[in-house]
């Protein structure tokens, strides 16, 4: 199905039809539409400026023009605007991953750190938390799903059953794991279950939604280092990178280096 333009987005629209507008992602051939409307507004103009009778028709035709214009300029201007900020994220703040994107990092990870003495596993846990919290003088208990992503050595992880809702996770499960002698790495949405483990060798990755590495000196603490360093002068932003091209990418020039973050 052939993608709708911008153009013909706004002359059909209709009430209602702002989501759809706002939602519209600026395509290439959108540009082309914008220069092709405003060269034909320049012609008509420059026809308008020689013209003695029928000016006011002429200008009806012009304003018509103009409007579109105006219309479309706010949209592309917004769509430049977006695209300025992104980029210049991902150059100001090297280290802040996507959280669309944290699965490439643990992907990239478990495949760099795995060989046929050890096997690394990521597992994605969700578990009930509960809130107790008082306001206006009343004392209100929320319950709440929380979600955790964990790489570790794949028998570490065993005893975690990622098929359901786990009644319940605490710190002292994650030590468990740990203390087993393999480093583990964890991003999820509750950061004292996850940034606090009292542990000496710790690594965050990101200020926002962060992956935090524990680490021992082993396979996946090797493979950690070597994506730190290939962020460091790459950058964070993994979007349209597919994870075999990062793994190649990493290996060819970082995975040798057995540097220590």
């Amino acid at each position: 199905m052939e993608k709708e333009k911008l153009k013909d987005i706004l002359i059909n629209a209709k009430p209602g039809d702002f989501d759809r507008i706002m939602d519209h992602i600026i395509t290439q051939e959108d540009i082309e539409d914008f220069n092709n409307l405003y060269s034909k507004f320049v012609i008509l103009e420059n026809e308008y400026k020689k013209m003695i009778f029928n000016r006011k028709e002429a200008a009806k035709e012009l304003t018509k023009i103009l409007s579109l214009l105006h219309k479309m300029n706010d949209l592309i201007g917004r769509d430049i605007a977006s695209k300025k900020d992104y980029y210049e994220i991902s150059v100001r703040n090297s280290k802040d991953i996507n959280i669309n994107e944290q699965y490439k990092v643990f992907e990239t990870l478990r495949q760099l750190a795995s060989h046929e003495a050890v096997q690394y596993d990521i597992k994605t846990i969700e578990y009930t938390t509960f809130d107790n919290s008082e306001r206006h003088g009343y004392r209100t208990t929320g319950k709440y799903t929380e979600k955790i992503i964990i790489l570790a050595e794949k028998e570490a992880l065993s005893k975690l059953d990622n098929s359901k809702k786990m009644p319940y996770l605490n710190q002292q499960m994650l030590l468990d794991i740990y203390n087993q002698g393999f480093s583990m790495v964890l991003a999820g949405n509750n950061e004292c279950t996850i940034e606090h483990l009292n542990i000496e060798n710790v690594y965050k990755l990101g200020e926002f939604n962060p992956i935090i590495f524990y680490l021992h000196d082993d396979e996946l603490a090797h493979a950690a280092s070597s994506l730190m360093e290939f962020i460091e002068e790459n950058g964070a932003d993994f979007s349209q990178i597919d994870v075999n091209d990062l793994i190649r990418a990493i290996k060819s020039k970082y995975k040798n280096r057995n540097k220590k973050i």
